[in-house]
């Protein structure tokens, strides 16, 4: 198996374990923990692009589905759209929603980095304490 394939098997579980982790972070109401899973996603990662890459699409994935659920079982487009007028005019739910959505995405780039970079300095760390065990 060469490297590439290698990489882009990491990069497909890893972002489907940041869409199963935070698709259980959007249970608990506190959602700046969201950036946990690109923190997972990103540690297990061997590039710093497939590991921004796999926080970014789990989180993203995982928030325009609850979005699309949101929207169609309750009456959040209604409150999305009155905090929309609130701030700029009559007419800006979309806007609102875009909003964190790209917060999202921001927030599983971040993590996913975060973990890469946790990784890199945990690695030499890590291979001393397996090389005693052995």
């Amino acid at each position: 198996m060469s490297k590439i394939e290698t990489d882009y098997k990491y990069l497909l579980y890893t972002t489907i374990l940041a869409l199963a982790l935070t698709m259980l972070f959007t249970l608990i109401p506190v959602w700046q923990l969201v950036i946990i899973p690109g923190i997972v996603a990103g540690f297990f990662n061997k590039r710093l692009r497939y590991a921004i890459l796999s926080g970014l699409a789990g989180v993203t994935l995982s928030w325009t589905l609850y979005m699309i659920t949101a929207l169609a079982t309750r009456n959040t487009y209604a409150i999305l759209d009155q905090v929309g007028t609130l701030m700029i005019g009559p007419g800006f739910g979309w806007l609102i929603l875009l909003i964190v959505l790209i917060i999202g995405i921001f927030l599983g780039a971040f993590g996913g980095g975060l973990g890469y970079s946790l990784s890199i300095l945990l690695k030499p760390y890590l291979v001393q304490r397996i090389r005693k065990i052995k």
